[in-house]
């Protein structure tokens, strides 16, 4: 901050030249000749728009809107670099990478400062856009009366609905979205009856899932029946009938995730009878140690896949979550945001592993590298947000699948300099190192906030 040796001269005489002037009523022209020629922080002889001791700007400000300006300048450089890079991050990501690693940095914003101002950002955007989402995550039945209400609603929801279907025996559009939504709302109702079963402690038996299961597999027998007939009448008439064969695949798959609920439910169930009978045979008999561990290796690795999801402690993290869901979603919002930057060094490994033999490059060009890949993702995901909020469904679904490998390949290619099919394999490698890496953070976020 101090003045320079070398203008410490001129500096002297341009104070001892404005205390004259003011002695002899050089008045305000000759004040704002001073303000103009001297730099207002370090008082060195201005020959330019910038000090050329210190750096500051010549113009000295007092209005709010410049002061405005003046943080986005010292935030994100908005003047100049930011128009520059989030078009060329859009547009030209791999010559944006490039030239960076190679030394162009004074004409781009920093990956590390770009990441981190679309983080927050993006954050900002998705607090106004994701209300109904949390309301409805939010939203829940905790207590018997209400789960009591929430079934008989439920229930009669259902009813209304086969009333309908049994008024109209055709195969309409609406017919179809009819017996969907039934589905549905089943599943609702299962969820439900077994949260209401738990609270009164009298769960089905496994008599009861055996003939839930057998009705399960008979309306699944009864629709592929169904659909088989569609298929054959597509050879005298297909245009009449390719659109009911696939609503009637849709309701295949809900009677199949039927068959599989109750047929988990049952094996549970004769898990749970079996470890009973065990066990008590177990201590009335006397059995040794070394029998119980013999009969121990007859576990299957089903059982066994069960027993660490049913671990005391991951009970314990969901039951937790479950009783504080609003508490555990402002956490995961705040966590989210506070260790986003964490997502650069989980995919670092995996992007080094792409190019472990190609000794060119080094960890710093890959931390650029997935640092501006992860800026436009922010971007692409408020833009998503956005078009969501105001039921852009459709379009916001193809940007989110087609937008990210089409610019991954785009930046691969330019980025490292590769050949197309050596971009695409890398490509399509890289959508799993993004997919497992965001799986790691939400899980690393959710335990965070549990």
């Amino acid at each position: 901050m101090g003045i320079e040796l070398s203008g410490a001269g001129e500096t002297l005489a341009a104070i001892v030249v404005s205390d004259e002037l003011s002695k002899d009523g050089g008045g305000n022209g000759s004040q704002e000749k001073v303000k103009e020629t001297n730099c207002a922080n370090c008082g060195a002889t201005l020959q330019g728009k910038y000090c050329h001791a210190c750096g500051q700007s010549g113009h000295i400000h007092r209005s709010l809107l410049h002061m405005f300006e003046e943080v986005l300048h010292g935030l994100f450089h908005f003047d100049t670099k930011a128009w520059r890079t989030i078009p060329a991050l859009i547009f030209r990501p791999g010559k944006l990478t490039k030239e960076y690693i190679e030394g162009k940095r004074t004409s781009y914003v920093s990956p590390l400062a770009l990441f981190l101002f679309l983080i927050f950002l993006m954050f900002f955007v998705f607090s106004f856009t994701a209300k109904e989402m949390e309301g409805d995550i939010l939203k829940t039945t905790n207590t018997r009366e209400e789960i009591v209400q929430e079934i008989a609603n439920l229930n009669a929801a259902i009813g209304k609905i086969e009333t309908n279907q049994a008024d109209s025996k055709d195969q309409s559009e609406s017919s179809f979205q009819q017996q969907i939504e039934t589905y549905e709302k089943q599943s609702e109702l299962r969820a439900l009856q077994d949260k209401l079963d738990k609270i009164d402690g009298k769960p089905k038996t496994l008599a009861q899932y055996q003939q839930e299961l057998s009705t399960a597999e008979e309306r699944l027998a009864k629709l592929k029946q169904e659909k088989d007939e569609l298929k054959k009448k597509i050879e005298d008439s297909p245009g009449d009938h390719i659109s009911n064969v696939i609503k009637q695949e849709q309701l295949v798959g809900f009677a199949e995730n039927d068959v599989k609920y109750f047929k988990k439910k049952i094996s549970k169930l004769e898990k749970e009878n079996k470890d009973k009978t065990k066990s008590e045979n177990i201590s009335t008999s006397g059995k040794s140690v070394a029998s119980t561990s013999a009969s121990a290796t007859n576990v299957s690795i089903e059982s066994e896949i069960e027993e660490v999801t049913d671990s005391p402690w991951l009970k314990s993290m969901v039951s937790h979550i479950e009783s504080n869901k609003e508490l555990t979603l402002y956490k995961m919002k705040k966590n989210a945001s506070s260790y986003a930057f964490l997502l650069m060094p989980i995919s670092l490994p995996f992007l080094w592993l792409l190019f472990m033999f190609r000794r060119q490059y080094v960890m710093f060009d890959h931390a650029v590298f997935s640092l501006y890949s992860l800026s436009f993702m922010c971007i692409l995901l408020m833009l998503i947000a956005i078009l969501s909020r105001f039921d852009f469904v459709a379009i916001s679904s193809l940007l989110f699948v087609f937008v990210p490998p089409i610019h991954m390949f785009s930046q691969l290619r330019g980025a490292y300099q590769l050949g197309f099919l050596a971009a695409f394999w890398r490509t399509i490698a890289l959508l799993f190192i993004a997919a497992l890496s965001l799986s790691l953070y939400v899980a690393l976020i959710t335990v965070l906030s549990a």
